[in-house]
């Protein structure tokens, strides 16, 4: 009986504290259908929800042990980037993925100082060795869950960019390849040119050089000798046919002279651009090349009439050039500061600006049109060739201006404005001081 009385105690008390606790704290039977359940259940379908979209996303999601490097979780467009299904990726380890010179590394990802790491790289499938590799843009960021470190990598397929990527490249080379091609081409038609300006000046120039000579020779026996003889007893038409005779062999000589200029000019032309020519560099002093140019052609300011007016410098810094080539360029600005100007002045200035030389050569006459501003140095291109009205010239002076200068590490431009007129100035290196 006692037996009885003791374990009726034992068994009776403990369901029933058991009970009072579970309605003390709300977990009774009753409350977990009607209350808890129905929440777990909405949690769970919101997470399915979730997860469900995650499958569908573009992109793939990768968590990875960041301890072990292992793949726990995957999601997204995995299976279809690495060929495999979710069951399979998980537990395989994120170095097998990787390109080999990437993934002996991989362990370095997730221990890196930076939370956020991207990456162009490459990935394998680890169950099919033969399928190709897909490249992707990687993002890797490491988080903490439950005192355990994870990284998340999101990784985007851009197999069709770097096809884009791949057929630029290759267009890219194309067009290169071309423009090399067509390069060469013009490199060949231009020493072709060069060869055959060059053949066909020397060419005139034996001819030329006799008709001038006879032309000279005509006459002088005309003017001495012959009309003399015969002007006593000329009527005055005989007069009218001398004097027409004379003036075709004042034009003769006159445009024998044009043209030897234009031979020279071209074949000059010829070997700077075929880089044939040696210039004579030797140090020298500015105003001495300037006041060469200037006493050089004090005929032809005297013949129109044109004032020069000179802003030289004093003690100008030394250049190295080749004198006579630099009066060459002279010259030839002083001489189309002339022929576009048909009143006013022409100055010329020289001063020592930033390291360089800057002489200057202006004048007031026809201007130049800003589109002409380049072409006027290329070859057979007049600096009045934009003008209506503009002097009959070679076109070449400019473009041998250029190529001097250049030569001598100088630069030319100009400067002008329509009616106002233009100033031409060109640069040379200054000699350093030992």
């Amino acid at each position: 009986m006692t037996s009885s009385k003791f374990s009726g105690r034992a068994a009776d008390p403990e369901p029933e504290r058991a009970e009072e606790r579970e309605k003390l704290i709300g977990l009774g039977r009753r409350s977990i259908s009607k209350s808890y359940y129905p929440e777990l259940r909405s949690r769970l379908d919101e997470l399915e929800h979730f997860r469900a979209l995650l499958d569908r996303v573009n992109d793939a999601i990768l968590v990875v042990d960041a301890d072990t490097g292992i793949i726990l979780d995957v999601s997204g467009s995995a299976d279809s980037l690495l060929g495999c299904d979710s069951d399979r990726l998980r537990g395989v380890r994120f170095s097998d993925i990787l390109p080999l010179h990437i993934g002996r590394f991989a362990n370095n990802l997730f221990h890196n100082n930076t939370r956020m790491l991207c990456l162009e790289t490459e990935f394998f499938s680890p169950v099919d060795p033969d399928r190709p590799p897909v490249p992707v843009d990687l993002t890797l960021s490491l988080v903490s869950f439950r005192d355990k470190r994870q990284a998340i990598i999101v990784a985007r397929d851009i197999s069709e960019r770097k096809q884009n990527e791949r057929a630029l490249k290759r267009s890219h080379d194309q067009l290169e390849n071309r423009v090399r091609e067509r390069t060469r081409e013009l490199d060949r038609a231009n020493r072709a040119k060069s060869e055959f300006l060059s053949t066909v000046s020397h060419e005139l120039r034996t001819p030329l050089t006799a008709v001038l000579g006879f032309a000279k020779i005509t006459g002088k026996k005309l003017g001495n000798s012959i009309f003399p003889a015969i002007e006593a007893f000329a009527d005055q038409d005989l007069k009218n046919e001398m004097a027409m005779v004379r003036k075709n062999l004042e034009i003769i000589a006159s445009e024998g002279r044009r043209l030897t200029l234009l031979i020279n000019d071209v074949l000059d032309l010829a070997k700077m651009e075929a880089q044939r020519v040696e210039y004579a560099m030797a140090p020298i002093h500015p105003e001495e090349f300037i006041n060469r140019t200037v006493e050089a052609t004090s005929s032809l300011f005297d013949a129109s009439g044109l004032p020069l007016r000179l802003d030289i410098e004093p003690e100008l810094p030394m250049v190295e050039g080749d004198a006579g080539r630099l009066m060459q360029v002279m010259v030839n600005l002083f001489s189309n500061a002339v022929k576009f100007t048909s009143n006013g002045s022409v100055s010329c200035a020289a001063c020592a600006v930033d390291g360089s030389l800057r002489i200057s050569v202006a004048d007031t006459g026809v201007g130049i049109h800003p589109e002409c501003f380049e072409s006027i140095f290329e070859e057979f291109t007049q600096a009045g060739q934009c003008q209506s009205d503009r002097p009959a010239g070679t076109g070449l002076g400019l473009a041998i201006c250029k190529h001097i200068v250049e030569g001598h590490g100088g630069r030319i431009w100009v400067e002008s404005r329509v009616g106002t007129g233009s100033t031409f100035i060109f640069t040379l290196p200054v000699l350093k001081k030992v």
